[in-house]
Formats: C-alpha cells, sequence, structure tokens
C-alpha cells in the first residue's frame, strides 16, 4: 500500500532545495566577480604604463606623419624632383608640383623622405593623356606607375584598364606602408609599457615579498604576468591610435594632440603610483629617517630646538 507523502514535508524540502539553489547560484556570482575583479585590479594597475607610452608614442608619430605628408617640409632636392616629374620643358610652379606629390598616397608620404624615395625609385611620372596627343604636364594628368611599363607605353594614351592597374599598384604601396608604420608604433608602445611596467612590478612585488605576503617564485610569475598585460595593452592602444592616423592622415596633427592628453594622464597616475610604492617602501624601511640622518637634518634640528622645550 502506497504512503503519500505529508504536503507540509513535500513544501518545505522544496523550499530547502530551492534556497540550496539559490545559495550555490550566490556563490558562483562571487567567484565570477572575485575573478573579473582580480582581472580589472591587474589591468588598472598596468594602465598607466601603457597610457604613458600609448600617449607619449601616439603624439610623436602624429605629428611626424602630420610633417610628412606636406609638400613644403620636403628637402629641397625632392621638392625639385616633383617640380621635373615628367615635364618636357621647363619646370612646374609650386603648387602644381605639389599636387603630383600628394598624388602619392598619404600612408606612403608619412614614412618621410627616404620612404618617398624608395617609392619613387622605379616609378615614372605617366602622363594619362600623352603628350604627343596634346596632354599637358598638370598633375591632374599624370599618375606614377612603374617605370618600365610607362616607357613600353610610348606616345600612345592610358587606357582606363591600365589607370586602374596604376590606381591599384598605388593602393597597394599604401597599404604595405600603413601597416608597417602601424606595426613599428604598436612594438615601440608594446616594449616602453612593458619597461615601464617592469620596473614598477619589480618595486611592488618586492617589497610584498618582504613582508613575506608573497614567495620569490610568485614574485616572478606576477612581475611577468603584469610586464606582458601592459606591454600588450600599450601595443594595442597605440596601434589603434596609429591606424586612425593612417586611414586619416590629414588630421593626424589633431589626433596628436588629442593623444597628449592621454599621455599626460598616465604620467599623473605613475606618480601617483610611485608614491604608494614609496610610502609602502618607507613604512618598512624607515627610507625617510635614514635620508634624514645621512643629510645631518635631525642634529641641525636638534641644535635648532631650546634646550628648554626638549623632552
Amino acid at each position: 500500500m502506497e504512503i503519500n507523502q505529508n504536503p507540509l514535508e513535500l513544501l518545505t524540502a522544496k523550499v530547502q532545495e530551492t534556497l540550496a539553489d539559490i545559495q550555490n547560484l550566490g556563490n558562483q556570482i562571487d567567484a565570477k566577480f572575485d575573478e573579473s575583479a582580480t582581472v580589472l585590479t591587474a589591468w588598472v594597475q598596468s594602465a598607466p604604463s601603457s597610457i604613458v607610452s600609448a600617449g607619449a608614442i601616439a603624439t610623436q608619430e602624429a605629428f611626424k606623419i602630420a610633417h610628412n605628408i606636406r609638400f613644403e617640409n620636403l628637402p629641397r632636392n625632392l621638392q625639385s624632383k616633383f617640380a621635373r616629374a615628367g615635364v618636357r620643358d621647363g619646370i612646374r610652379d609650386v603648387q602644381e608640383a605639389a599636387k603630383v606629390f600628394e598624388s602619392i598616397p598619404a600612408q606612403i608620404r608619412a614614412q618621410g623622405p627616404e620612404a618617398i624615395r624608395n617609392f619613387c625609385q622605379d616609378k615614372d611620372w605617366s602622363h594619362i593623356q600623352a603628350h604627343v596627343n596634346g596632354g599637358g604636364s598638370e598633375a591632374a594628368n599624370g599618375i606614377f606607375e612603374h617605370f618600365w611599363v610607362n616607357r613600353a607605353r610610348g606616345g600612345v594614351d592610358m587606357t582606363a584598364a591600365e589607370l586602374a592597374v596604376a590606381k591599384q599598384v598605388l593602393a597597394d604601396a599604401a597599404f604595405k606602408a600603413a601597416v608597417a608604420e602601424i606595426v613599428g608604433a604598436a612594438m615601440k608602445g608594446a616594449i616602453a609599457a612593458a619597461v615601464i611596467e617592469l620596473v614598477f612590478s619589480i618595486l611592488e612585488n618586492s617589497l610584498l615579498c618582504v613582508e613575506g605576503k608573497i614567495t620569490q617564485s610568485e614574485l616572478v610569475e606576477q612581475v611577468a604576468t603584469a610586464t606582458a598585460k601592459a606591454g600588450i595593452a600599450g601595443g594595442v592602444i597605440t596601434g589603434i591610435l596609429l591606424t586612425l592616423c593612417m586611414i586619416f592622415p590629414p588630421i593626424a596633427a589633431l589626433l596628436g594632440a588629442a593623444a597628449m592628453p592621454l599621455a599626460v594622464a598616465g604620467i599623473g597616475f605613475m606618480g601617483i603610483r610611485a608614491w604608494e610604492i614609496f610610502c609602502h617602501g618607507d613604512r618598512l624601511f624607515g627610507i625617510t629617517e635614514q635620508a634624514q640622518k645621512f643629510l645631518g637634518m635631525t642634529e641641525q634640528l636638534t641644535v635648532m630646538i631650546p634646550e628648554s622645550n626638549r623632552l
């Protein structure tokens, strides 16, 4: 014969089961929150070094790009090259020479005079409408392309297909130049951030090791982890800022100016962090007291205090 369970007991069991599930869920949430807080704390600690390196390098690179893409900042011999490129007789005026220079993608010009010389080394400024067919030497009637293509064409107008190929060559060169510039800057940002974080992390964790809060192996592990995170963050932030500069080179100066407060803010946070490290070290080693003794300040203060006021 089947015995029916007491409804009150059944209800109590269900309530207890539900409470246990809620408690387990709460414990899981707490664990996830603690894990996220640990990750966030580690990132915040390494953020100043990443921000400083990214802001400083992005500012430097952005202003360099803004300088390099302007015709008037070219060396005189390069200005003369663009004034004469593809011209049979005479020389272009400054405005037309600048337009010829600006027909080179900004991403290539951004890398500076040496990159421009390398780009032009195997290029001719080719007439779209051939000179013998009445084509002029104004910037709008030409494009840079490989010299062997131009010279093989002779006195024939460029076809639409040939013009498209020449433009694609320029686009490919611009893409490669942009990637090289971004990767180079990102590497600088990563290295700078890692070096800064390495110094701070060694100081912080060494003090914790002296206090016995962490072991030497934990010190090495935490320093390595913090340095790696800072390096990655510094590289990523620098890469993002430089990507914007290379996509929009004409506004590189504005982006550089915008990156300056980033570097300043990072320096401020690093100053706070340095002060905290100093205070921690002072509590452990009495740095201030030792410095006063070394400088003779304690004796000077003793002499200056009247004997009647001494304890």
